[in-house]
């Protein structure tokens, strides 16, 4: 009896160890692969991250607005549904017939491409110093094929809301991390945006590279909940106004050409 209890004990600690080490392990840089030139007949723009891009057709919401700005643009988009940001780099590295491969973005040839990454690192207490390592990680990748990285910092999402709507288990696990990570407190949306700060001042690529203040969208959980369909989701309103955003800053970097 006593061996069974034991040989359970260690089942549970080593199945906890290699779950824990799977979610915090950091991915290396990955190997770039060769593009075929293609002749661009008008503006092309890619946009790659998680579930913000997929519950809406983001794409089609931002090349309406520049539609109606006078801007005509193809948008070329890959959303992976609760990826994290390790996630969504691996995906730019993904052949085309696997699962939520963000190739194809790359291999359009895109002049922006827009990045909408991190809810998921934050929802998942994964540590502000892994979504700044997973962040520069994607946009060297871009930067190698030369496109121009337009980030997003964080969105101002409900963390303290979705904590309170996990389960034990996961809530468990979020505040066992943090107490490594970080000394029991909460990481904050302010923290993981600092990290990218910091993680782009050491690339000395800033002239490069384009970051959208996500506060000036004005779709702060906090102080603006109508336009969330959950803690962690815009709605149709909050899409609106994500895409005009979105749209204002390729906007912006068009009319300094």
């Amino acid at each position: 009896m006593k061996k069974k209890l034991l040989f359970i004990i260690l089942f549970i600690v080593l199945s906890g160890g290699l779950y824990f080490a799977d979610k915090y392990a950091y991915a290396g840089e990955k190997k770039y692969y060769p593009l075929a030139e293609t002749r661009q007949d008008k503006l092309r723009i890619g946009i790659i991250g998680d579930s913000w891009l997929v519950r809406e057709k983001l794409d089609s919401l931002v090349e309406r607005k520049l539609s109606e700005k006078g801007i005509s643009a193809k948008v070329f988009s890959s959303g992976n549904p609760g990826a994290t940001s390790k996630v969504i780099y691996e995906n730019l590295f993904k052949e085309e017939n696997e699962d939520f491969s963000s190739r194809k973005v790359i291999e359009s040839h895109p002049e922006y491409c827009i990045v909408v990454a991190g809810v998921n690192d934050a929802a998942k207490h994964l540590g502000p110093a892994y979504y700044a390592h997973h962040m520069e990680l994607i946009i060297n990748t871009l930067l190698h094929y030369n496109i121009r990285p337009v980030v997003v910092s964080l969105p101002g999402f409900g963390v303290e809301e979705d904590f309170q709507a996990k389960n034990i288990f996961s809530r468990l696990s979020n505040s066992g991390a943090e107490l490594i990570l970080n000394n029991g407190a909460a990481f904050t949306v302010k923290e993981y945006r600092n990290a990218l700060t910091n993680s782009l001042r050491k690339l000395h690529k800033e002239n490069r590279i384009t970051v959208l203040d996500f506060d000036r969208a004005g779709l702060d959980y906090n102080g603006n909940k109508k336009l969330y369909a959950d803690p962690l989701h815009l709605n149709k309103k909050g899409y609106q106004k994500f895409s005009e955003f979105l749209a204002s800053g390729i906007i912006n970097l068009e009319q300094r050409k």
